[in-house]
């Protein structure tokens, strides 16, 4: 883990209950570092807040087309709302990928059963199995060797704009890449309304279909429907977030918690005017950053930062 700075504390009627330290990072439009807490230049995983954008290698290596619904789905860790498991369905059928054919493993549906396609990360999965059909290679397209594994990693690391020369295993069984704060935030800012490509696809898909990314009332969801901005958290305290006039925040908590992360990112897009002043305050509520007795507020989550 990178070094840290204090981020966010919760309080609670004047007591500090928990601190979150990370490293934090915000670039503008044009690339450049404009606020910058802890080490933003050491590799670490942030995990699903790679899904947009290994979404996008797989469409610009002619792997895969995704309707919008399908690559906001390819981009989600959701929550399993019937929603999800429907559009996974769809996405499946119309790529023809076998449901137990997928790495991910059953979880619980709407309806009891166990499926696959309740999966949090299946939309990731279906387009890895959909393109390693296109490559004609195995069907093992979570494997160390498999060729699908240089097309993320380079496409990663051309949006990065850094090299990448190492891997993980993701809790889903799929292959995950490190990136610094600042790679992330470069490859995240491509997401934007004037990015190009794939990208800019990935984006706008994320952009219209706020609750496929996350779940009805999840942070992300929240987020994306009330201020425009694409934004995806992954495992272990990371949150990448694009402004739609291209600044773009990342946040890596080292405690590993989420709640952290949108507040963070928010306020940071707001002191850099991407974003209206009081948006956080706005969405306070909505976030769970209130912290409550009974059902009166006592305290909340505060930005250190």
């Amino acid at each position: 883990m990178p070094s840290t700075e204090l981020l966010a504390v919760i309080e609670r009627d004047g007591f500090v209950e928990s601190e979150h330290r990370g490293v934090a990072v915000v670039i503008d439009p044009d690339g450049a570092v404009i606020e910058s807490h802890g080490d933003s230049t050491k590799a670490f995983l942030s995990r699903s807040s790679l899904k947009p954008l290994y979404a996008a290698a797989l469409i610009d290596a002619g792997l895969i087309a995704l309707e919008p619904d399908h690559a906001a789905l390819a981009s989600a860790s959701h929550f399993a709302e019937q929603q999800h498991v429907d559009t996974a369905a769809a996405m499946a059928a119309l790529h023809r990928v076998d449901e137990e054919a997928l790495r991910c493993l059953p979880m619980t549906a709407p309806d009891g059963s166990k499926r696959r396609f309740a999966h949090m990360c299946v939309g990731k999965h279906i387009a890895l199995a959909a393109a390693a059909r296109t490559m004609g290679a195995s069907a093992d397209y979570w494997a160390d060797d498999h060729p699908l594994a240089g097309v993320l990693r380079d496409g990663l690391a051309a949006a990065a704009d850094e090299p990448i020369r190492q891997f993980a295993h993701d809790g889903c069984g799929a292959l995950v890449f490190p990136t610094t704060a600042v790679g992330l935030a470069r490859a995240f800012r491509r997401l934007a309304p004037d990015g190009t490509g794939a990208h800019r696809m990935i984006g706008e898909a994320m952009r219209s279909h706020p609750t496929l990314v996350d779940g009805t009332g999840r942070p992300d969801a929240v987020v994306i429907a009330a201020t425009g901005c694409a934004t995806k958290f992954g495992a272990e305290g990371t949150q990448a977030m694009v402004a739609p006039d291209g600044t773009t925040a990342v946040v890596k908590s080292a405690d590993g918690a989420r709640r952290a992360g949108s507040p963070v990112a928010l306020a940071m897009l707001e002191r850099a005017g991407a974003i209206p002043a009081g948006t956080l305050e706005g969405l306070a509520e909505a976030l769970g950053l209130l912290q409550m007795s009974a059902d009166e507020p006592v305290g909340r989550l505060r930005v250190t930062i």
